[in-house]
Order: C-alpha cells, then sequence, then structure tokens
C-alpha cells in the first residue's frame, strides 16, 4: 500500500537575479543627518550668549540621530537578505514545474486503475481509517491501516468497490479518520494529501509560490511549505 516516492533532480531552472534593493532608505538617512547639522549649526549661531545651549541635550540628539541611522540601516540590510531569500526559493521551486507533488487536499483520481493519496499524521494512531467516496458523498470502499506512526504515509487506491466490483472514472475523494487509544485524534493533527502537478511558479507581493493542479482539474496557489513530498 506504499508508494515509494522518487526525490526529483532539480531540473535545468531559469536564473533569477534578486532584485537590486532601493537605497532610497540610505539617502534619506544621509539627508537627515545633513538637515540635522545645518539646524545645529544655525542654533550655535543664534544662540542666546546669556542661555547657551545645554551641550547633555545636544550630545542626546545626536545620539537619537544616530540610533535612527542604524535603524535605517538594518531595515535596507534585512531588505536585502529577504530579496535574496525570495530569488533562492524562486529557483527551487522552478525545479518542481511539470513534476507530481503531495500537497493539501482529498482529491482522488483513477489513472489505469490506480490512485495515489498520502495522509499525514501530527501523532501516533492505533487505527487509521481511510474511506473512499464518489461524487454524492457515498462511501464505495473503506481501507483500515491499522496502527501507524506520526509522520506522512503513502496509500493506493485499487478503484473498486467494497465488494470487490472496478468502478468508473467519476470524481472521487477521501476522508480520514484515526484513533489513539479509543480516543479520536483531532482533525488539525490529521492532514490528507493529494497528487497534483506543478503549473508554474508565482512571486507576487514577496512571496514564492507554486499553482498545481490537482485531481479534477482543481488548481491553486501553495506555498513551498505545503509540498510535503515528490512523487515523480
Amino acid at each position: 500500500m506504499t508508494i515509494t516516492s522518487v526525490t526529483a533532480s532539480p531540473s535545468s531552472a531559469p536564473t533569477v537575479t534578486p532584485a537590486v534593493v532601493n537605497s532610497a532608505a540610505s539617502t534619506s538617512a544621509a539627508q537627515t543627518q545633513d538637515s540635522f547639522l545645518q539646524l545645529l549649526v544655525a542654533q550655535i549661531q543664534n544662540q542666546d550668549p546669556t542661555k547657551p545651549l545645554d551641550a547633555s541635550a545636544m550630545t542626546a540628539q545626536m545620539s537619537q540621530l544616530n540610533v535612527v541611522a542604524g535603524i535605517n540601516q538594518l531595515n535596507t540590510t534585512l531588505s536585502s537578505i529577504a530579496a535574496a531569500t525570495q530569488a533562492n526559493d524562486a529557483i527551487q521551486a522552478s525545479s518542481l514545474i511539470g513534476h507530481s507533488v503531495m500537497v493539501p487536499g482529498n482529491n482522488l483520481e483513477l489513472v489505469k486503475g490506480s490512485a495515489k493519496m498520502g495522509v499525514q499524521l501530527g501523532q501516533p494512531a492505533s487505527d487509521v481509517q481511510v474511506n473512499i467516496l464518489d461524487s454524492s458523498g457515498n462511501v464505495v470502499n473503506t481501507q483500515d491501516l491499522g496502527a501507524q506512526a506520526a509522520g506522512l504515509q503513502n496509500l493506493t487506491w485499487d478503484g473498486t468497490a467494497n465488494a470487490g466490483a472496478s468502478l468508473g472514472t467519476p470524481p472521487y475523494t477521501f476522508a480520514v479518520k484515526a484513533t489513539n487509544a479509543g480516543q479520536a485524534v483531532p482533525a488539525s493533527a490529521i492532514t490528507p494529501l493529494a497528487v497534483a502537478t506543478v503549473n508554474n511558479v508565482v512571486m507576487a507581493g514577496g512571496v514564492t509560490s507554486l499553482n498545481v493542479t490537482s485531481a479534477g482539474n482543481t488548481e491553486k496557489n501553495i506555498s513551498l511549505s505545503n509540498v510535503y513530498e515528490v512523487i515523480s
């Protein structure tokens, strides 16, 4: 019942050049320092001789200015790191285009009398049950997997009903139930996984995601962290 996964070898991924970080922050910081020094000089030149400027206050103001300049430089550095990280994610993601992967979902597609699926268990279970449902929500096949450890479980369905008769190819879905020591495993600890094909890479808003199509031509964008396994 286990599918042996094949680790995808990196394909000739397109080169992605990190975006050049805008130097506006550095320019703005320099302009702020110049403006501060000009105002300070003007204030010293026009100070009341009987009430000279407080040296400690001047020192505090200059210290605050240095802190602001340091924060601006830190923001510029972080922006550069974020751009490099997104570029790296895009390169990694592009190597998956055209491959089949396991992603969250419960759609099934029969291909030559066989359908692949999976489940990610967040905790061990003493009994795991998988129900195959037709387009009307009727259970057509039940698989009792027994005890399963926490982690990814690869599964297959041979396209037959409980009575052994071969079924057609309409849309199918599956649902997973699990118990541990007689107690139901919470749904948050059970992630059904469907097979999907990676179409392309989407880069928007500083985030890199994959556009995938699963059984029933269900298309969606997912993050790289939601790719649980590369099938082929």
